[in-house]
């Protein structure tokens, strides 16, 4: 008898366990985000704006985690940090793997989207499970905001790395000189960057990672606001442009930012399968030491002139 008594208390524990859990679409509106702060407490919200910005107004019970502690050094902003890192970082927010995570930012313009999906992508690398982003940020957000900080009890959540999410600078190599017809290389930057004729200041050279296409992140928001356009209209874009035909999708741009928007598009959204992100992008890969391969690098004569129409302009 005690063994039954046992087994329907731990039955009736996981139901209400289930009960409270609770699954949220990769990008989640204001009003819904609003609804579900009020039917499921264990939800956390992640700010990522500056402190400042947090300190002025955020969405009540928000953690604040600026976006500069999920990034790399000035000369390359993009480098992924260890595992150790991470996991203090995570585990000082208190997450855990049982808590649905909403990030967000501003929604200042189509920029400022790509922090709050590479966010969202590094905690999905990290093996975080449970995640939405709050399409057009903390911009759309019609309800109160607050300033008191939010307490934390630090977690003791084990981060476990998912290499199925990010490919490096040697790999990504490898498929370029073996000439790997089995994935699509896919440069996120607005066109002037692809051609060549602007360049990052962390870019020692101009122009695009050779095989690249040029898909621009700007194309998947809405024309009148800072969101993402409907679901429909994103499996729409995919499919007028073959997106959607390569067995591999790798992502990048200047530093992993940009290409995060169309990493968090291409696979949260219009469900491709192997869609991966190149975190460091071209600050790396032009910085390396060896040569690596390029298309649209301008010529010499080029660099030169973009040089003196430069300090002409200072």
């Amino acid at each position: 008898m005690k063994h039954i008594y046992a087994y329907m208390a731990f039955f009736l524990c996981a139901l209400f366990s289930n009960a409270q859990a609770a699954t949220y679409q990769p990008l989640i509106e204001a009003q819904a985000l609003n609804e579900a702060l009020s039917t499921h407490p264990q939800l956390q919200l992640i700010d990522i704006r500056s402190p400042e910005d947090y300190a002025a107004g955020h969405i009540p019970g928000a953690l604040s985690a600026p976006y500069g502690q999920w990034r790399g050094p000035a000369d390359n902003p993009g480098q992924l940090a260890d595992n150790a890192y991470f996991e203090q970082l995570l585990q000082k927010l208190g997450l855990t793997h049982q808590q649905p995570i909403v990030v967000y930012s501003s929604g200042a313009d189509e920029t400022d989207f790509g922090a709050a999906a590479r966010v969202y992508w590094t905690l999905k690398y990290l093996g975080l499970t449970d995640l939405s982003i709050l399409n057009g940020g903390l911009q759309q957000w019609q309800q109160t905001l607050v300033s008191d900080t939010t307490p934390v009890q630090a977690s003791q959540l084990k981060v476990q790395s998912n290499p199925k999410l990010v490919i490096f600078k040697d790999e990504l190599l490898d498929k370029i000189t073996q000439h790997d017809n089995h994935y699509q290389l896919l440069d996120a930057r607005p066109p002037l960057f692809y051609q060549g004729q602007v360049k990052a200041p962390t870019a020692s050279t101009g122009g695009t990672i050779a095989t690249a296409q040029n898909t621009p992140f700007g194309q998947w928001f809405n024309q009148n606001d800072t969101r993402i356009r409907p679901v429909a209209e994103i499996k729409e874009l995919v499919r007028n442009q073959d997106l959607d035909q390569a067995e591999e999708t790798v992502s990048f741009c200047n530093t992993g930012h940009w290409a995060a928007t169309n990493w968090f598009v291409l696979s949260e959204l219009a469900g491709l399968k192997d869609v991966r992100l190149y975190p460091a992008s071209l600050a790396e890969w032009t910085q390396a030491k060896e040569s690596l391969p390029m298309a649209n690098t301008p010529s010499r004569f080029e660099q030169l002139q973009a040089k003196f129409s430069k300090l002409v302009n200072e």
